[in-house]
């Protein structure tokens, strides 16, 4: 487990100030190198201020008539991605907080995320892109949603521009389908969707390649994850 992805599921808490003492220490430590969390962390700091403002009926009217479309879109994209990632109770909380003062439904503002296992993926070659798979079961197959970390200052790309990727599927006989392409984007993380018509428990491996045909990451199934 690197770094981030020990403190990967601080951030609300640090912010709602829920973090004990010592953990609190140890998060801002991290958070002075990490550009991810540091990002995350801006994300949610309009959360306090919302929260103490619950209180007062006038101020939720001000905010009800127009909700700020980038900070609903910003609460719903981390609730949904936390979601994804078995991420904490917390920034569902912070997220139906957030609903309720806005006037918006909690169901609607939840309605993009479903609970499933969540794989990340192993790097094989030298690039530092990194991802985690979530699966959805569904009536006819599987929903993959997949999150995509390209850390700044790597190169993903060459003089033709930004290397694409596709990411494959292996069932438990041994074919393979691939199931989605799409291009880098230096020093983002992306989210996509892809879509299988195989069961979750029919999946073996998953594996991101470039379109050139290099192995980047790759994962067996965790039989494990499908219990949870």
């Amino acid at each position: 487990m690197s770094e981030h992805e020990k403190f990967a599921q601080w951030d609300a808490a640090y912010v709602l100030g829920a973090l004990e003492p010592a953990d609190r220490r140890l998060f801002e430590e991290h958070l002075e190198n990490c550009e991810r969390c540091q990002g995350a962390v801006s994300e949610l700091s309009a959360l306090p201020g919302l929260l103490s403002r619950a209180h007062d009926p006038e101020e939720v009217t001000t905010l009800v008539p127009q909700p700020p479309a980038d900070l609903f879109e910003k609460t719903a994209r981390r609730a949904a991605s936390a979601r994804r990632r078995r991420g904490t109770r917390l920034v569902l909380l912070a997220a139906a907080a957030v609903a309720v003062i806005l006037g918006i439904g909690l169901p609607f503002l939840l309605r993009p995320a479903a609970p499933g296992p969540v794989l990340a993926l192993q790097q094989v070659a030298g690039q530092s892109l990194s991802a985690d798979v979530g699966f959805e079961s569904v009536a006819w197959g599987t929903r993959l949603n997949i999150d995509c970390d390209y850390p700044a200052g790597y190169e993903f790309g060459d003089a033709n521009g930004p290397w694409s990727y596709a990411l494959l599927v292996t069932d438990t006989k041994g074919s393979t389908m691939q199931v989605a392409t799409w291009k880098a984007v230096p020093g983002k993380e992306i989210t996509l969707q892809a879509a299988t018509s195989l069961p979750v428990d029919q999946i073996a491996e998953v594996t991101v390649k470039t379109l050139a045909g290099l192995t980047v990451l790759k994962s067996p199934m965790d039989k494990n994850l499908l219990d949870q």
